[in-house]
């Protein structure tokens, strides 16, 4: 007996400078204000800090700086982005431009799209790129991004 797959599914939409992400609904796991990040002045420039969840650190991380972009200034409306990846206990937290936005998706609205550059980073923290209605959008590697900051967490 083969189950039905469903026909659609939930994701979230993060803006970033420069790009759009979508995951799964299920990957974050909260979103905070920017004044949660604990600065830090020692890492790469993309780790901008780290947070306090529950009795966790977490890295709060740049995904632009990580790609070899311009890391962005945080405003008003920056959002951290609580992740969590499939096959880590860990989290990691992106710095997003505004609140995450969550779709429905099914097969008709997400298609497949070619990926926007051929690099390194592009290939390390990248899956793959979809387009979603009139915009493309990133599938950030989770389980990438947590190993790559996760030791950077203080204990």
């Amino acid at each position: 007996m083969s189950e039905k797959l469903p026909s659609h599914v939930y994701g979230v939409i993060i803006d970033i400078d420069g790009a759009t992400l979508i995951l799964p609904n299920s990957a974050v796991l909260d979103v905070f204000g920017h004044d949660v990040i604990a600065p830090r002045e020692d890492g790469p420039a993309w780790l901008l800090g780290q947070m306090r969840l529950q009795i966790d650190d977490v890295p709060v991380i740049s995904l632009e700086g990580m790609l070899g972009r311009a890391v962005p200034a945080i405003e008003r409306k920056s959002r951290v982005v609580v992740l969590k990846a499939p096959s880590h206990t860990a989290s990691v937290a992106l710095l997003a431009r505004s609140y995450p936005l969550i779709v429905t998706l099914n097969e008709i609205a997400l298609q497949p799209a070619a990926m926007p550059a051929d690099d390194e980073a592009m290939r390390k923290l990248i899956l793959t790129a979809v387009q979603v209605a009139n915009r493309q959008a990133l599938v950030p590697d989770l389980d990438a991004l947590v190993a790559l900051s996760s030791r950077f967490v203080e204990a």
